[in-house]
């Protein structure tokens, strides 16, 4: 009898624990979702807000190496950089849509995504572009394509794989090193993994002295 009173009290124990603890839980996502919802509405009604501070990328052509290759996957990079080049582009990356309507106003949300999408369709298609010169022993070109990635704050992570590999190649420790800075200063949920990935490149690549 002292065995099933225990039994029952431990059952009784962990029931209530485990009602408590999701009544816990139950809470705490309304109260996100309240926050979130009382934030997306405070969002939505924010005026229209200048724009200054946000700066456009501007795709050089000129220092890009454009080429007459046949090659189809070449072509349409070539072609989709072309026709970004005409479209505004923004790196947005790391700003929440709530955010950006409350830091510049909901009427400026559509520009700003259009202008957020170009630069996921840019960093993509640059990332694209470089893999397919490699792989067709271009290097230098590659290297131009990944370098002007980075300039734009690309978080594709094989972006910085491929071109810390080239840096490697050619025992230009020192450029590693840059890449590593400027993973820092990413706004981006790869970030950790970038830098890890970096790393790992520039200490098996001989200059893990240098690294601080």
């Amino acid at each position: 009898m002292f065995h099933f009173f225990a039994t029952f009290f431990i059952v009784m124990i962990f029931i209530v624990g485990y009602a408590l603890q999701r009544n816990h839980a139950t809470r705490e996502y309304e109260k996100k979702s309240h926050d979130f919802w009382e934030r997306e509405s405070l969002a939505n009604s924010t005026r229209k807000k200048t724009l200054d501070g946000l700066e456009l990328i501007t795709i050089p052509l000129e220092s890009l190496p454009f080429s007459d290759s046949e090659d189809n996957t070449l072509k349409e990079c070539e072609d989709i950089i072309r026709t970004l080049a005409t479209q505004d582009i923004i790196n947005l990356t790391g700003i929440s849509n709530t955010d950006l309507k409350l830091t510049y106003g909901a009427p400026n949300f559509p520009y700003l995504s259009r202008c957020d999408q170009n630069f996921t369709d840019l960093v993509r298609t640059l990332n694209q572009w470089a893999k397919r010169l490699l792989e067709l022993n271009q290097t230098d070109h590659a290297q131009t394509i990944l370098e002007f990635a980075i300039d734009c704050k690309s978080d594709v992570s094989t972006t910085y794989q491929m071109l810390s590999a080239i840096y490697s190649e050619k025992h230009q420790g020192e450029k590693i090193q840059n890449l590593i800075k400027t993973a820092e200063t990413l706004n981006t949920l790869l970030k950790n993994k970038i830098l890890k990935d970096l790393e790992r490149a520039y200490i098996s690549s001989g200059f893990a002295d240098l690294l601080d």
